[in-house]
C-alpha cells in the first residue's frame, strides 16, 4: 500500500494507437472510489516503449490519453511538436493565443520560472510578496518568481531586479534547471558521456558546471554542429523539450539512453551513455548515424561504403534499396 516515504519508477508497456500524439499520453491513478487522477509527472518514452511515472504507493494505474484542445495550428511538422503538447496539456506552458504556441519565439524569464513552479505544484497563494522591484504583484508570474527566489532557485539579475520580461538564454536556463533540481531534492544522473561543445569557450564560467550537468543527465542537449549556443535565446519549443526531458530523467535516469533529439531537432541514439555511430539496428529497422557526429540521416539517398541506400523521413532504411546508381 505504501513504500514508507520512498518512491519507485514504474514503466507501463504501451503501443500508441494510430493518431495518438505521445505528448498527450499520461499515467493515470484510479482511487478506491473509481476516480481518475492524471499524473502530471508521467511521460511516454519511445525508446522504452512505455509510459513512465514515479509513485510512492502501489494501487491501480493505467494509461490515459488526453485530447488537447485547442489545437495549435503553428506546430504541425515542428521538431518539438510532441514536446509542446506534453508541456501544454499538463498546464506547464500556455499558448500565445487560443490557436498558436509560437514555438520559435523566445521564452521570457518570468514564463520560464512560472513553468517550473507549475511543475513543482506550488500554491501561488503562498507566495504573494517578494524582493524584486520589477515584478508587479498582479503579474501572472509574480508568485512563481517569488517562490523561486525564496527557494534559492533564482537570484535575479541584481539584488532587487529579476527582468521577468527579458528572454532567457540557454546558459541561464541550464543554471536555473540545476538549481531547481538541487532545491527540490532531485539527484541528477551522469548517464551520458561529457561532451566538449564546439563553442565551449563561449559558455560563461558561472554556467559551465550547470551546462555539463544538464548535458550528462540528458536534459539539455546541444544544437547543430555540436554547438551549445550559450548566449542564444531559449525558444518556447526548447523549453517545452527541456521540461519533458527533466520529467523523464528524474523518473528513470536511463531514459537518457536510446533515441534523443538535440535542440535543433536532429536525432542521436545513445547506448551506455555514448552516441552510436554508423549502422544501427533497432526494433527490426536499420538506421544510419553519421560516423563523426552520430546524427541520424533521413529523407534521401545516402552512399555508404560504395553502395546507395534510401532512408525515409523518419530515418528508417527502405527495404532492398541497395543501388548501383
Amino acid at each position: 500500500a505504501n513504500l514508507n516515504g520512498h518512491t519507485i519508477s514504474v514503466r507501463l508497456p504501451y503501443t500508441p494507437a494510430n493518431g495518438e500524439q505521445t505528448g498527450n499520453l499520461y499515467a493515470v491513478y484510479v482511487d478506491d472510489a473509481g476516480k481518475v487522477e492524471w499524473i502530471t509527472k508521467s511521460s511516454y518514452n519511445a525508446s522504452l516503449k512505455a509510459v513512465v511515472f514515479e509513485t510512492g504507493h502501489f494501487s491501480v494505474y493505467g494509461v490515459g490519453y488526453k485530447t488537447f484542445v485547442p489545437a495549435f495550428t503553428d506546430i504541425t511538422g515542428h521538431w518539438a511538436a510532441d514536446n509542446i503538447l506534453f508541456a501544454a496539456s499538463r498546464g506547464l506552458l500556455s499558448g500565445t493565443s487560443d490557436t498558436t504556441f509560437s514555438p520559435d519565439t523566445g521564452m521570457t524569464r518570468g514564463m520560464f520560472v512560472t513553468a517550473l513552479g507549475r511543475l513543482a505544484g506550488i500554491n501561488p497563494d503562498s507566495y504573494q510578496t517578494g524582493k524584486f522591484t520589477d515584478v508587479k504583484a498582479d503579474a501572472y508570474y509574480a508568485p512563481y518568481v517569488n517562490w523561486a527566489a525564496q527557494t534559492g532557485i533564482v537570484e535575479g539579475v541584481t539584488a532587487t531586479t529579476f527582468a521577468p520580461d527579458t528572454n532567457i538564454n540557454r546558459e541561464q536556463m541550464a543554471v536555473i534547471m540545476k538549481n531547481y533540481a538541487a532545491k527540490l531534492g532531485y539527484d541528477l544522473p551522469q548517464t551520458l558521456k561529457a561532451v566538449t561543445f564546439a563553442d565551449n569557450t563561449q559558455i560563461s564560467s558561472w554556467a559551465k558546471d550547470a551546462v555539463k550537468s544538464m548535458q550528462q543527465a540528458g536534459i539539455l542537449a546541444g544544437k547543430v554542429n555540436n554547438r551549445f549556443d550559450p548566449k542564444g535565446t531559449a525558444t518556447r519549443a526548447e523549453v517545452a523539450t527541456v521540461l519533458r526531458r527533466f520529467v523523464e530523467i528524474v523518473i528513470d535516469p536511463q531514459a537518457a539512453n536510446g533515441w534523443q533529439q538535440n535542440d535543433s531537432g536532429q536525432w542521436n541514439y545513445y547506448r551506455n551513455g555514448e552516441s552510436v555511430k554508423g549502422w544501427l539496428s533497432e526494433d527490426q529497422k536499420w538506421y544510419w548515424l553519421d560516423k563523426v557526429t552520430g546524427i541520424m540521416f533521413a529523407g534521401d539517398w545516402k552512399q555508404i561504403d560504395g553502395k546507395w541506400y534510401y532512408f525515409y523521413a523518419d530515418g528508417t532504411m527502405a527495404v532492398n534499396t541497395a543501388s548501383d546508381r
